[in-house]
């Protein structure tokens, strides 16, 4: 979809990160951008600094997994801006470091309930408003975790194949229907986030304590820290890496080609498999 000045754009996940990166980056291309996130304080502050650099924004206080939320979120971008033309699930947690047998079930809610559902709320109350303004883009972060397989990290790798899946289902539904909205699903390596931080949003029902061992805890975030911040993508090259791709029509942007391999690995796995007869 090719982005144009005037054109809306609704950004969950837009006080920090990649969402932030992606809701200057839109604005600077004359897009006018409702940014969402669960953190009011960091909201505000994205809010101000773009909107004192001149752009057409405004902010509205979400938590995806409530999809009451999302219909909220919905309904003041239409009334601000008078439709949506772009939408971009980009909220996301991180779901804790260990053996999938040592999580807890509030582990996954809480995972899932962002992640996953986040994303389905966000389709449910902004695809409806997109289909009036007869074109439109949609656009689900998920992650390379979506596309292999992830040791320790089973919770969050999981919720980001199903937003895979999930976007390959719905692309396939608007070819099918003749829907003029297309769908990119964004599986970004390791980028300068506070994804490591999630744990600040997590609601206190669904906070739980951790039964994987401090001593192996404290090795597996070591050696992901270690991965991660040893050269992390910059978000606003991830951002700008995004808008490329949904300006191509790409269905898959992936963000890092250097883990090409990975993601290869895997497929070959898959090819293999099909080509055993027992």
């Amino acid at each position: 979809m090719k982005l144009r000045s005037g054109q809306v754009a609704v950004v969950t996940g837009a006080a920090s990160g990649i969402g932030l990166a992606l809701a200057r980056e839109l604005a600077q291309r004359g897009l006018r951008v409702m940014l969402a996130d669960i953190e009011t304080t960091a909201l505000d502050a994205a809010q101000r600094e773009l909107a004192d650099g001149g752009f057409d924004v405004a902010a509205e206080v979400t938590d995806v997994a409530d999809p009451a939320a999302s219909e909220r979120l919905a309904d003041a971008t239409v009334r601000r801006f008078g439709g949506i033309d772009v939408l971009i699930n980009n909220a996301g947690v991180g779901g804790g470091l260990g053996p999938t047998w040592t999580s807890d079930t509030r582990d996954w809610s809480w995972t899932f309930g962002v992640n996953l559902f986040g994303v389905v709320h966000g389709l449910q109350a902004m695809v409806p408003r997109m289909l009036a303004r007869g074109e439109g883009h949609v656009v689900n972060v998920a992650s390379l975790a979506g596309l292999t397989s992830v040791p320790f990290n089973s919770v969050y790798a999981a919720s980001k194949h199903a937003v895979v899946a999930l976007s390959e289902s719905l692309a396939s539904e608007f070819a099918a229907l003749g829907t003029p909205i297309k769908v990119s699903v964004v599986c970004p390596g390791f980028v300068a986030t506070r994804i490591f931080d999630s744990e600040r949003n997590r609601p206190e029902p669904l906070r739980a304590a951790s039964r994987t061992s401090p001593e192996l805890a404290a090795r597996l975030r070591a050696a992901f820290v270690e991965r991660v911040w040893n050269n992390p993508m910059p978000p606003t090259e991830a951002a700008i890496r995004i808008i490329a791709g949904i300006e191509h029509d790409d269905f898959y942007i992936l963000t890092h080609n250097e883990h090409r391999a990975a993601v290869l690995t895997r497929l070959a796995a898959v090819e293999s498999a099909l080509g055993t007869s027992h």
